[in-house]
């Protein structure tokens, strides 16, 4: 049988409120899984995100990635980092979420396998940062793609 892996976002105090299963990921003004635009001049709040395995293996889920494939309006970037201990999502300037997330390029973020239901990868973490002229801080949708290896 194929594994199933879902995507899990994490809000609230040291990240410690697991969402269901998301086929999409909002970056916001708010910690929560929705929550109003990022305006030029600001930061979104961090998404904290993790893949669960929902239905195991037959060996293994590894080579856990993350992928921007989209165009991000001018003067906005996404940054990501990642961590293995939660912290409460802020909207300053991300300790984890330190390195640029280029278009086009998969970055493996968890080479670990997993092999069990309820076993979740690493912490990437993920945040829109609006230049001040940007003219909007509006990210198209479908931009980050998320992905493993079944072994």
């Amino acid at each position: 049988m194929s594994a199933s892996v879902s995507l899990r976002a994490y809000t609230g105090s040291n990240a410690g409120t697991e969402s269901a299963a998301q086929s999409t990921v909002s970056l916001c003004a708010a910690d929560g899984l929705t929550g109003g635009d990022v305006a030029p001049g600001t930061r979104s709040f961090e998404r904290w995100l993790r893949l669960r395995v929902d239905v195991a293996p037959v060996v293994g889920v590894a080579n856990f990635w993350l992928m921007n494939t989209g165009d991000l309006p001018d003067g906005v970037s996404l940054l990501f980092g990642v961590a293995d201990t939660p912290a409460t999502p802020v909207n300053t300037v991300s300790q984890v979420a330190t390195k640029t997330l280029t278009s086009g390029q998969k970055f493996i973020f968890d080479a670990a396998t997993l092999t069990d239901v309820g076993d979740h990868s690493r912490y990437v973490v993920v945040q829109e940062v609006a230049a001040g002229d940007a003219a909007t801080g509006a990210v198209p949708s479908q931009t980050l793609q998320f992905g493993w290896m079944e072994r």
